[in-house]
């Protein structure tokens, strides 16, 4: 899933074959990849609404000036993903905004 998502902030296609990957596995109860795959749910909303934000606001600079801010912080929610995982841990707070 985290992979498919660090792909997809390249190449669009792989974005939602993480998102469809977070919504199946997300059952996963009491497991230690359940706050995982929480984790990446919210991180694929918030990826889709930035990429419709230059077409939801007017302006052109400011459209795709949300589109650099929301592609960064999922670069940073995919950097902590990616460092959870190695270390096999829970990622405490899978609601948090970062």
């Amino acid at each position: 899933m985290n992979l498919c998502f660090a792909a997809g902030l390249a190449v669009l296609l792989p974005w939602f074959a993480g998102g469809v990957l977070a919504h199946w596995w997300g059952p996963a109860r009491n497991t230690i990849w359940a706050t995982h795959h929480a984790y990446g749910v919210r991180t694929f909303w918030f990826g889709c609404l930035g990429l419709l934000a230059p077409l939801l606001i007017p302006q052109p600079e400011v459209g795709f000036s949300v589109l650099l801010l929301i592609w960064l912080w999922c670069a940073a929610r995919l950097a902590r993903a990616f460092l959870a995982w190695d270390r096999e841990e829970r990622i405490l707070d899978p609601g948090r905004f970062v």
